[in-house]
């Protein structure tokens, strides 16, 4: 792909300007990401905004698959994704899928260009914004792992994660929205019976799925809140894309 520069005064943006590269694994979740990504960008004209590449392959093996059923690892895949958008001109790149990350060091080991990790950022959004305790919303094989738990001691968290029982809830919401886009009626009443459990109300809600972001304003409505790994991702790439410390 070509390397547009600036022509004059009016046209103009920073030469030194990063490239996004996006591994997109799942429709809905990549589409999340990207209005994330757009919406923190002061921009007036189209040129203002940072080159994206996307590549929304969900032929990439499913990552709930090869835990829970042992079918093909999604690691290469990934890696050589990455691997793509680095010769086609992204300088970063990034996985909007939570539960990828349980294998971030197989996929991001040899990268050619920075992959902020999606769990790291989520946590560190979640302790600059003053929280003490998380409650992470993830796929049953996140869950498992507990690496959202594992990971908090590092940011000075604590951890409050659901029973096997509130799983299943937010294991329908997550198919409900990677297949409609939305939670379906079915599922709607479990899932705001067990939101506003008391439980939750000195905790903040990490959408530990990517697929989650389409639910801020339901939170929202409920005072609920929230720290969404979509929003932490698209701030680690800014700061990439445009060198911020």
């Amino acid at each position: 792909m070509p390397k547009i520069e600036p022509v004059n005064q009016e046209v103009n943006w920073n030469k030194e300007e990063g490239t996004l590269g996006i591994v997109g694994v799942a429709p809905w979740a990549t589409i999340e990401f990207c209005k994330s990504f757009y919406s923190k960008i002061k921009a007036g004209k189209d040129w203002h905004y940072p080159r994206v590449i996307v590549d929304i392959n969900s032929k990439i093996p499913s990552r709930g698959r090869y835990f829970q059923l042992g079918e093909r690892d999604p690691s290469p895949y990934i890696a050589k994704t990455i691997n793509e958008l680095s010769v086609q001109g992204a300088t970063v790149a990034v996985v909007p899928c939570n539960t990828a990350h349980i294998l971030f060091d197989k996929w991001a080991f040899e990268s050619p260009i920075p992959v902020p990790n999606i769990l790291k950022e989520t946590l560190r959004l979640a302790s600059d914004s003053g929280a003490t305790s998380i409650t992470p919303l993830t796929s049953t094989s996140l869950a498992k792992k507990n690496l959202y738990g594992k990971l908090t001691k590092e940011f000075d968290l604590e951890c409050v994660n659901l029973s096997p029982e509130e799983q299943i809830i937010i294991d329908n919401v997550i198919q409900d929205i990677k297949m409609f886009g939305e939670i379906t009626n079915e599922n709607y009443g479990d899932f705001e019976s067990l939101m506003i459990n008391p439980k939750f109300q000195d905790t903040t809600i990490i959408f530990g799925c990517t697929e989650l972001s389409l639910l801020g304003d339901f939170f929202h409505k409920k005072d609920i809140t929230t720290i969404d790994s979509n929003s932490a991702l698209a701030e680690a790439a800014l700061r990439y894309i445009y060198n911020r410390d």
